[in-house]
C-alpha cells in the first residue's frame, strides 16, 4: 500500500514551495522594516536633541530677559 500517492506527493510540494516562498517574502519584509525602524530611531535621537538644545536656547534667552526686567525695575524715571 501506498502511504501517499503522486497527488498528494504534488500538494505537498507545492505546500512546501507556498511556505518557502512565504518565509522568503515576510523575511524580506522584517529587514526592510528594520531598516526604516532603524532610521526612524535615529532621526527620533537627533529631533530630542534639536529639542533640548532649542530648549536650552529658550532658557538662556528668558534668563536674559528677566535679567534685563529685574534692571528696568530698579530704574527710577
Amino acid at each position: 500500500m501506498e502511504l501517499f500517492t503522486d497527488n498528494k506527493i504534488e500538494e505537498l510540494e507545492k505546500k512546501v514551495e507556498m511556505l518557502i516562498k512565504n518565509y522568503r517574502a515576510y523575511k524580506e519584509e522584517k529587514e526592510q522594516l528594520s531598516i526604516k525602524l532603524e532610521k526612524l530611531e535615529k532621526e527620533n535621537q537627533e529631533l530630542k536633541r534639536s529639542i533640548e538644545e532649542t530648549a536650552n536656547e529658550r532658557k538662556i534667552v528668558l534668563d536674559k530677559v528677566v535679567g534685563i526686567l529685574e534692571k528696568l525695575e530698579t530704574l527710577d524715571f
